[in-house]
């Protein structure tokens, strides 16, 4: 592999990084595409944001329906973008936008930091750590993810942080207590940024009480208690969401992830596992979401991992420093606790890429070092170079390709048809509310994600009698809504006779 200041790598590595700014910052040019590169669940988010800077509360619907249904440091972030614009809708996106640039190029600034402490004095520890993260930065499938509106791009810095802090702190025996405070605290954030951050912290405590010194009595002894001080400090910082949806929603889980896990079934996300994972490993190369559960590709990714899993086996007992193990640990830990969460209890298959999306640095730096280690072994140059141009032209044409798509949103058609033929004051129901609720007050949410008067309703009576029984005037969403109306149940033409 070439040295880091040979022309040809440095090219490369400036290349990347132009496409992963442009990549971030090109909706920017027009409002349309702007306002398309939002996710659906991105402006759910938003919303609440909005409502919550403009004096309404954390709400949707016109600030008359309370919720918890979301990620509340980033829903916290996002409100004051929209309090420095006065709530403007459009304005606001612009700060939100620029965040996010600036979250997704802080974790690549991690990445890179990350691989070159756990790696050195590897030799080729900077080549490895710099194309890992500027891979990284400008992989189509990883800005998705990082532009979204949602909190996907801040959580993974948070625990890009995390393994920075866990990597810095190797070098001493023991924490300190000072230290042991300080990760609580950052843990703790990470949290508030997203609460599957719990398999994160449960694998900090695994990995440094069984890691964390030798195995002599008074050490256990010590790395528990250091653990309790860490633990104690990241539950008092977590403490008041889960007080407030306690108090408030009478659960501790936010009726988002209620909703999406309520008829899920056990292990049906196994099969959605593979084509993700196989995926981030690639960094760059997206599977195309229509074959990513079919039987070929779930089975191809599953050989695939396995052979993944016996080439780290065998890794291990080549780690040459404490940090490597510790990390290595660290990331198997959470892995194993998103995969079991998220595979076998968790719905919503469609957000698994979402899910898993923090593991992807560390998957892109085993990648950039099975790259290094390829072009240190092949012994053909014309093959070496014949791969290098073949990346680079699948990063340029997946990166083109996600341009054009940009002013795509298959969630605008609703916004469209609700602009086009009904007033402000309209109340609309629809099962997806991101978009729609965004651009229309008056929506009302009928999946119960962030509606909880909605998930009581899907609970026990249905949606429909909820439908019937409150305001809403017209329903609005995907053609599959249309089977609403059911010649065996006449309740919906009656409601439609009514608001005749």
């Amino acid at each position: 592999m070439p040295n880091i200041q040979n022309r040809s790598f440095a090219a490369l590595i400036i290349l990347l990084l132009i496409i992963g700014v442009v990549t971030r910052l090109e909706p920017l040019q027009d409002e349309q595409r702007m306002l398309k590169s939002i996710s659906e669940d991105g402006y759910l988010m938003m919303t609440i944001a909005r409502n919550m800077a403009i004096g309404l509360g954390m709400s949707t619907a016109e600030g008359t329906i309370p919720t918890n249904g979301t990620q509340p440091l980033t829903a916290f972030l996002w409100a004051g973008a929209y309090w420095l614009e006065s709530g403007d809708k459009v304005k606001a996106i612009v700060w939100i936008i620029l965040m996010q640039f600036l979250f997704a190029t802080g974790a690549a600034f991690l990445l890179w930091r990350l691989g070159i402490q756990v790696l050195q004095p590897r030799s080729n520890s900077h080549q490895i750590a710099t194309l890992a993260a500027a891979t990284w930065y400008a992989s189509p499938v990883v800005a998705g993810h990082t532009m979204n509106g949602l909190e996907t791009g801040l959580y993974g810095l948070a625990v890009l942080g995390v393994a920075i802090m866990l990597v810095g702190a190797t070098v001493a025996k023991h924490w300190s207590l000072r230290y042991c405070v300080l990760l609580g605290l950052l843990l703790g954030v990470t949290f508030w940024i997203r609460n599957d951050a719990a398999f994160l912290i449960l694998a900090v405590c695994l990995m440094y009480l069984f890691m964390g010194g030798s195995w002599q009595r008074r050490e256990i002894l010590q790395r528990f208690v250091q653990v309790n001080v860490m633990g104690i400090t990241t539950v008092l910082v977590a403490l008041p969401w889960l007080i407030y949806n306690q108090l408030n929603f009478g659960h501790i889980m936010p009726i988002s992830g209620q909703s999406q896990s309520l008829t899920a079934g056990f292990g049906q996300n196994l099969f959605a596992l593979p084509s993700v994972l196989v995926e981030y490993f690639f960094v760059f190369l997206p599977i195309p979401n229509n074959l990513q559960n079919q039987l070929p590709v779930v089975l191809a990714g599953t050989v695939f991992l396995v052979g993944i899993v016996i080439m780290l086996s065998r890794l291990w007992s080549r780690l040459q420093k404490p940090e490597e193990h510790r990390l290595f640990v660290l990331v198997s830990l959470y892995l194993l606790g998103l995969i079991g969460f998220y595979g076998l209890y968790f719905g919503a298959s469609h957000f698994i890429a979402r899910y898993f999306f923090p593991l992807s640095p560390f998957l892109a730096l085993l990648w950039a070092a099975v790259v290094v280690w390829a072009w240190q072994h092949v012994p053909w140059q014309l093959l070496r170079y014949g791969f290098a141009v073949l990346f680079i032209m699948l990063i340029i044409g997946l990166s083109v390709r996600s341009y054009f798509k940009g002013n795509q949103h298959e969630h605008f058609q609703v916004v469209e048809w609700v602009q086009q033929h009904l007033t402000k004051n309209d109340w609309v129901g629809a099962v997806q509310t991101g978009t729609l609720g965004y651009f229309h007050d008056r929506t009302i949410n009928l999946d119960g994600k962030v509606n909880p008067e909605a998930l009581e309703a899907r609970k026990t009576t249905g949606v429909i009698p909820y439908v019937i029984a409150g305001q809403i005037n017209y329903l609005a969403d995907w053609v599959k809504i249309a089977g609403w109306l059911n010649p065996d149940d006449p309740t919906i033409t009656q409601k439609q006779r009514e608001n005749r």
